[in-house]
């Protein structure tokens, strides 16, 4: 049972890819989050093009469907319904010793967590995996396998799952005996900066060694600047993506710009036999602003499915040339062979 709890999250989350980040939400991320990304799942399967899409994909895997509907039928939990937003987070530093890294997945609606806890406990294969029991007095699902998910409940309307470090981390910041993101004030700045109404955002610092790799490129070292980054993708009528790159001093801005532009430049050039290609990076803007670059795509949704059906008729045309001439190129085989005869 727990196990197609955390099977429902994942694909609720890799479907929509991340419900307002709200404050309150924002104060239980923990310090050692380098990586935050939040999804607005109310706003996603409030559009009716999505939550359709949404149930075809369920239908597409009868083990998923079976999955879904039996977690439903049993907690009372529907995610398409009763979760609200998830905010995923992750550290950056990697300890290739440790089971699992620091990383978790806060999630904000509406739980039910006794019902919830005894369908695990009806579960007849539950205790093989999981141990059902309380952490500091909060109601959590512990697995056997140190390995798997781990899951907590901070109240009736807040969870936690991830990993055990992940997971304590969050449960810690909650009863004050860990430090937040707000005690990174560099960090927590560009959080602030994040558009709370966007579908799907997210921040992240540069990792230092990305930054070495850059400085090894021409082309790119002047991206090694960059220290953080953040992000929004709207999705609705029109398809809105905003990146932003905080650079290290207002100094190195310009320099910045020009290397991206510079991408931009190589990137159209390298799609020139792909029109349709050619003309969503023509629609890509690049502004700055005191400490940031950022990079601005706009699409009515109109526009995206008529290049998307363009694409689709070139590929097709492709194929069909490429057929052909595989079938002229056999007759000249046997032109060239029967002459030989």
């Amino acid at each position: 049972m727990f196990k197609k709890f955390l099977l429902v999250a994942v694909m609720l989350v890799a479907f929509t890819g991340s419900a307002l980040m709200a404050q309150d939400l924002m104060k239980l991320i923990p310090s050692e989050a380098d990586f935050v990304f939040q999804v607005n799942i109310s706003k996603f399967v409030s559009n009716p093009d999505v939550k359709k899409s949404l149930m075809e994909n369920l239908q597409k895997s009868p083990e998923q469907k079976k999955a879904f509907d039996e977690f439903v039928a049993n907690t009372g939990f529907n995610p398409m319904e009763n979760l609200s937003q998830i905010i995923i987070f992750t550290s950056g530093k990697i300890d290739p010793k440790a089971p699992a890294q620091n990383a978790g997945a806060i999630m904000a609606g509406t739980f039910n967590s006794s019902r919830i806890m005894e369908a695990i406990k009806k579960d007849p294969n539950a205790g093989k995996d999981v141990e059902i029991t309380k952490i500091d007095g909060f109601d959590a699902i512990v697995p056997r396998d140190k390995k798997d998910g781990f899951g907590i409940f901070l109240d009736d309307k807040t969870a936690v799952l991830g990993t055990e470090l992940g997971v304590n981390a969050v449960k810690d910041v909650k009863k004050g005996t860990n430090k937040g993101a707000a005690s990174r004030k560099d960090f927590f700045a560009v959080l602030q900066k994040l558009d709370l109404n966007a579908s799907v955002s997210g921040a992240g610092l540069i990792p230092a060694d990305l930054k070495e790799k850059l400085k090894a490129n021409p082309q790119a070292a002047p991206l090694a600047a960059l220290n953080f980054f953040f992000f929004s993708f709207n999705h609705g009528d029109t398809i809105e993506f905003n990146f932003n790159g905080e650079v290290d001093k207002k100094e190195n801005v310009e320099t910045v710009t020009t290397s991206l532009n510079g991408f931009l430049a190589m990137l159209k050039m390298l799609t020139a036999q792909a029109p349709e290609v050619g003309e969503i990076l023509n629609m890509v803007k690049i502004s700055t602003g005191a400490t940031t670059v950022q990079i601005a795509l706009s699409v009515p949704k109109a526009k995206l499915d008529e290049i998307k059906a363009k694409m689709e008729q070139r590929i097709k045309e492709m194929k069909e040339k490429g057929a052909t001439e595989v079938d002229t190129e056999g007759d000249v085989e046997v032109e060239e062979e029967s002459e030989r005869e």
